[in-house]
């Protein structure tokens, strides 16, 4: 990499992020998909198989067979929720980091992706977690507050959107932020909001237009061939029904997904840009032999 292709890191318009995001994924086609279908693949086989194993149990006898039915599907849905949870942040942690690695210019291939986030998807799935009970926490008064006569309506909408905008944000940023700089649980959370509260409402409205790409792209799609599936086939076989759901929330994961990734991790960029002179680091950093590792240069100043 070398200081002429370092130039181009300046702040950006929304328009700018996207359009750098889009290309970011053409540019990587293949080693995004194969990132996504890696850790994605399994979880769709593991639905299927629950399916399969419901479907089988339908013909059993259920007055028989009753307490160990619930028993195992409520055994599976646990297994299922933790092996969702570890195969999601593995893969967002992997997509991340090849994300960054393409854009500030390294060489990256499909393994390297995985090898070079070490343990930060450990580190990501406990700080996800974290984040999570901190909201939750937050709710809490929010919910009692929206209890009181008159006013409280107001305090539980204004309170409940401005959690909702925090929760969108935190989440958002914990992935660059752990994988990039490699910090801990707690210091991870408390550094993604430090970043994300810079720009606030602009951040958050840059997440509303995100999901609604999301909405557009896999939940909408998902849904209509869903209802297509339903009405031409009536009500068929249940682990018919879950190939044909998981396939297309594969096949459209596979396409929105690291298009999601990219837009957040250059937005973490960005902010780092604006507000922390993250391209001047750079700049400083390279030469036509180095390769810029990000948590080389992460600020230590409290913002």
């Amino acid at each position: 990499m070398n200081a002429s292709s370092l130039l181009d890191l300046r702040p950006l318009s929304i328009a700018e992020l996207f359009d750098r995001s889009f290309r970011l994924y053409r540019n990587n086609f293949v080693t995004f998909l194969g990132i996504v279908v890696l850790t994605q693949l399994p979880l769709v086989l593991f639905q299927i198989a629950l399916a399969a194993l419901a479907d089988t149990s339908a013909d059993l006898n259920r007055t028989l067979f009753m307490d160990q039915l619930v028993g195992t599907a409520a055994v599976a849905s646990i297994i299922a929720a933790i092996l969702s949870l570890i195969f999601t942040q593995v893969g967002a942690a992997a997509l991340t980091k090849a994300i960054s690695d393409s854009y500030l210019g390294r060489q990256i291939n499909f393994w390297d992706a995985f090898q070079r986030i070490g343990g930060t998807w450990f580190t990501l799935i406990f700080a996800t977690i974290v984040a999570g009970l901190v909201l939750v926490g937050l709710a809490i008064p929010i919910a009692l507050l929206a209890n009181i006569p008159c006013i409280g309506f107001i305090i539980g909408i204004v309170g409940f959107i401005y959690l909702f905008a925090v929760g969108s944000i935190l989440i958002s940023l914990i992935p660059p932020v752990v994988v990039l700089e490699k910090g801990g649980v707690i210091n991870s959370i408390k550094r993604a909001w430090t970043i994300g509260k810079l720009r606030f409402w602009w951040v958050f409205g840059y997440l509303i237009l995100l999901g609604l790409l999301s909405l557009l792209i896999i939940e909408g799609p998902t849904a209509l061939l869903l209802v297509l599936f339903e009405t031409a086939l009536g009500n068929t076989n249940i682990v018919l029904q879950t190939i044909v759901q998981q396939s297309a929330g594969l096949v459209l994961t596979a396409v929105f997904l690291p298009i999601r990734l990219a837009a957040i991790t250059l937005m973490y960029f960005d902010l780092r840009i604006r507000f922390e002179g993250f391209d001047l680091m750079v700049l400083a950093s390279a030469d036509d032999e180095f390769t810029v590792d990000v948590s080389d240069l992460t600020t230590k100043t409290t913002l």
